[in-house]
């Protein structure tokens, strides 16, 4: 069995785009980081993480949606 990894798609990007990490925490903490940073101005993104063997595996439905909630918490929804 192959060893999953986690893919994080943020904003428009494409999927050939989505960057690769090792976890899901190490996903969630990266779009947080850049949700953060632009919630500080006023704007915000969402993002998609999809978890597949390699970048070669991803499927455009995502399983999981990321946002910011209102009291800037991170919402995290499986699909």
């Amino acid at each position: 069995m192959k060893p999953v990894t986690c893919y994080l798609r943020i904003g428009s990007d494409y999927l050939d785009d989505a960057v690769r990490y090792p976890t899901l925490g190490a996903a969630k903490d990266a779009y947080r980081d850049c949700a953060y940073q632009l919630d500080r101005y006023g704007q915000s993104i969402e993002a998609s993480i999809h978890i597949a063997s390699s970048g070669s595996e991803l499927q455009e439905y995502p399983d999981f949606t990321l946002a910011l909630g209102p009291r800037g918490g991170l919402v995290c929804e499986r699909t």
